[in-house]
C-alpha cells in the first residue's frame, strides 16, 4: 500500500530578544534525526518528516497529520550562522540566530539537537 505524502508547511513565530531573533515551528512527532535546518543569507529553510504511531487508526475527529513539512522563513534581519543553534523539545523546534552580518552567503546547515531524557531518580 502506498503511503500518501502530505507536505506540509508549519506556522512559525519569529521574536527579538538580546540581540537574536528566535524561530519557533511545532513538528510534533518529529525527531532531532528527521530535521533539517539551512541557512542562507537572510533565508532560513526547514525540512523535516515526523513520525506518529497512531497514525493508521480510524479517526472519529483528525485535524493534524504527520509527515514531511517545508518552510521557508525570510528573516527580517541579517543574522551570522556561527553560533546559531537549533533545539528541538516536546516537538517545538526552538532555533537561534545571532544578530549581525557575516561574510559569505554559503548555505550552512544547522545540526538540530535534543534536551537529554532524564531518568527519574529512584527512591
Amino acid at each position: 500500500m502506498a503511503k500518501q505524502t502530505v507536505i506540509e508547511s508549519p506556522p512559525v513565530n519569529v521574536y527579538e530578544s538580546s540581540d537574536q531573533l528566535t524561530v519557533a515551528i511545532p513538528i510534533p512527532g518529529a525527531h532531532h534525526d528527521t530535521v533539517r535546518v539551512n541557512l542562507e543569507g537572510h533565508q532560513l529553510t526547514v525540512d523535516a518528516e515526523a513520525r506518529y504511531p497512531q497514525e493508521q487508526q480510524h479517526y472519529i475527529q483528525h485535524e493534524w497529520t504527520v509527515g514531511t513539512s517545508h518552510r521557508v522563513i525570510e528573516l527580517p534581519k541579517p543574522v551570522r550562522a556561527s553560533g546559531a543553534k537549533a533545539m528541538l523539545t516536546h516537538g517545538i523546534l526552538t532555533i537561534s540566530l545571532p544578530i549581525g552580518r557575516e561574510e559569505g552567503s554559503e548555505r550552512i546547515r544547522i545540526p538540530v539537537t535534543e534536551p537529554p531524557v532524564h531518568q527519574g531518580q529512584p527512591h
